[in-house]
């Protein structure tokens, strides 16, 4: 396996950026001029957004970031208000996201080692049709479709295990050779080759989805890029931490460090790029100019902004059509130790609308359940998303209680989100769909003259936290070579 690279740590970025700003010229001779708002107007708020206005203003550039919300921190988003501060996005990253712990040891955050917390409560219970069905008994049970040595796996280990199994990839990056384009099909036409049969991916693919509403709809290249990181990330080490008090304090601590705060509030409805007056549009009327843009939006967000010029070819088919996952949280804070009373984990995989239920251990007591989230995804987000918030909450308890009748009445939710719901993000992390890897995969990150990209979704070789400072190291030290 190719070791993976260094992160760009701070001192690092700025030996590079000085020389590409020495090369340059310096920043002296193309500050902005009095006809500028900045150098460099950064749209989104985000973990990549911060990141590399962190690292230009570092380098000696005037910027200035657009946020449409009333906060920062895009998709890293702690819930403060609520007991062991659960996490709207990630709850941990992993001990080999080399970018992340830079960041946290650079202002000084405190982690807390995950890895005891989730190693003393490892089991998760299978539940089908309402009926929990243990672990020992699963490989006998007629419910089980899975073949040969698979059968003793239960289905959220046979789905990734399968991937891992006929992986080719020898690094994340590799997704984007060429050599591998056939890979670019459906997992599930992939995975029907390799003599799966239908209903074992089914329940190993589709029910509780971590890309896409199914099989059919997500390239087995694009699962493989994950499998192929996630592997990376364990050779290295399978610790996980989480910032102590929340991830959202890491956003917190590099907004305070930009020297221009954000502007919040600021909603992008067009950006014209046609000259080297680059101007963002915001809904409120404003009217920002600027040498450079970088774009750090998803582009399910994207595809709703005016820009000027029209983007074509690849980068085009990429902002209309790129799918984003249907991912729906719900937050409940349990009354009683119900998992106490019958005997169960907390913690379960289902087949029912509430998706996957897991329990949050965030308290100073490590054993103690700070929080029981409900995490329906694809078809089952979808279906909820389009009921009344209050409704949806309804249905899921009701679901938990179908289930496992000792939680009647235990279940208190205390907040919800949809990321699909969300105006300023249409989704949570990007899917690559069938093809679509050939098709613009190479593309997504190449600037369209002045305007750059950044995000999760442009990474080359990570995923995550760790894929969104990648990019904004990437696009920061692209923009700096070019203003």
């Amino acid at each position: 396996m190719t070791a993976p690279r260094l992160p760009v740590t701070r001192r690092r970025f700025i030996a590079a950026a000085s020389a590409v700003t020495v090369a340059a010229g310096g920043f002296g001779a193309t500050a902005a001029r009095a006809d500028l708002d900045a150098d460099v107007i950064v749209l989104g708020a985000g973990l990549s957004g911060l990141h590399a206005a962190l690292l230009l203003e570092e380098a000696g550039a005037r910027v200035r970031v657009l946020e449409a919300r009333q906060r920062t921190g895009g998709r890293v988003h702690t819930l403060f208000h609520l007991p062991g501060y659960p996490e709207v996005g990630g709850n941990s990253f992993g001990a080999a996201y080399g970018r992340s712990l830079d960041r946290a040891r650079h202002f000084g955050l405190p982690l807390l080692d995950y890895t005891p917390r989730r190693i003393a409560h490892p089991q998760l219970e299978l539940v089908l049709d309402g009926v929990a069905i243990p672990r020992d008994a699963w490989p006998r049970h007629p419910r089980n479709p899975f073949q040969g040595t698979w059968r003793e796996r239960m289905p959220w280990e046979v789905g990734g295990g399968v991937i891992t199994q006929g992986n080719p990839l020898q690094a994340p990056e590799e997704w984007l050779d060429p050599r591998h384009a056939a890979l670019d099909q459906s997992i599930f036409a992939w995975a029907r080759a390799r003599g799966l049969e239908e209903q074992a991916i089914d329940l190993a693919l589709s029910t509780n989805p971590y890309f896409g509403s199914s099989a059919h709809d997500v390239s087995a290249l694009m699962c493989m890029f994950n499998d192929s990181f996630t592997r990376q990330q364990f050779a290295i080490s399978n610790a996980s931490y989480s910032i102590l008090g929340g991830n959202g304090k890491l956003t917190a601590a590099m907004t305070a460090a930009l020297r221009e705060p954000p502007q919040l509030g600021r909603q992008v409805i067009a950006i014209d790029a046609g000259n080297a007056r680059a101007t963002v549009t915001c809904a409120d009327g404003t009217r920002q100019r600027a040498r450079r843009i970088v774009c750090s939006l998803p582009f399910s967000v994207l595809r709703h902004v005016r820009v000027t010029p029209a983007l074509g070819g690849p980068k085009s088919l990429a902002v209309h059509t790129l799918p984003y996952m249907l991912n729906t949280l719900f937050f409940m804070v349990p009354k009683r130790r119900y998992w106490e009373d019958d005997g169960r984990p907390p913690a379960m995989w289902t087949d029912a609308r509430c998706g996957t239920v897991t329990a949050q251990r965030f308290a100073a007591d490590p054993d103690e359940v700070t929080a029981i989230v409900a995490n329906p995804r694809g078809i089952a987000a979808d279906y909820l998303d389009r009921l009344p918030p209050a409704e949806a909450a309804r249905v899921v308890v009701a679901e938990i209680e179908r289930m496992r009748p000792a939680a009647r009445g235990a279940l208190e939710v205390t907040a919800m989100h949809s990321w699909a719901n969300d105006p300023f993000a249409r989704g949570d992390w990007a899917i690559y769909g069938p093809g679509q890897v050939n098709a613009f995969a190479r593309s997504v990150r190449l600037a369209e003259g002045p305007l750059h990209f950044c995000g999760e979704h442009t990474s080359r070789a990570n995923r995550g936290m760790e894929g969104a400072l990648e990019s904004g190291e990437r696009v920061a030290l692209e923009v700096i070579e070019r203003l």
